[in-house]
């Protein structure tokens, strides 16, 4: 399949064609990919910010694949319902194959996480809607991801 990447820009609301090339570019971002494989997380998926921090780039396994496509109704529905939605935009969700290696599914988000002062962040979460092993303990700072747990822990609070 042949896709216009230029006719998907403007459907995202992106202007620039060359600007999102640039930001996806593995020319600018090879430092980027091969990092990603450093903070792995434990379902073995990895993942990494364009060098310009726009968008991430996360491996997905099929059971994800499978439920992404279940939720994608229900969750472009909210998007258009809630155009100031904090929820990450998913851009695309790609399967690439290879004879080299087994297939790979990746999806391409928005970063939502762009601050003009990072001072001023005050959470970052990795929900996954479970409550087992979902609890970052110890010291945190503004940066530190934290999970479903401490979460609804913040919650309670406010």
């Amino acid at each position: 399949m042949i896709v216009d990447f230029q006719k998907l820009y403007a459907v995202w609301g992106i202007d620039d064609f060359n600007n999102f090339y640039d930001s996806l570019s593995p020319k600018f971002n090879r430092d980027m990919i091969f990092k990603a494989g450093e903070g792995a997380g434990r379902s073995g998926s990895f993942f990494f910010f364009s060098h310009d921090q726009k968008f991430v780039v996360k491996t997905m396994t099929s059971a994800e694949l499978t439920l992404v496509k279940k939720m994608m109704p229900k969750y472009a529905l909210h998007l258009m319902k809630n155009t100031s939605s904090l929820l990450s935009k998913i851009l695309g969700i790609f399967t690439i194959k290879a004879d080299q290696f087994s297939e790979v599914h990746i999806m391409l988000m928005e970063n939502t996480v762009r601050l003009k002062d990072p001072d001023e962040l005050k959470y970052v979460f990795d929900l996954k809607g479970s409550t087992v092993d979902r609890m970052v303990k110890g010291k945190t700072k503004n940066s530190t991801t934290l999970k479903d747990l401490n979460f609804m822990q913040i919650k309670k609070k406010i």
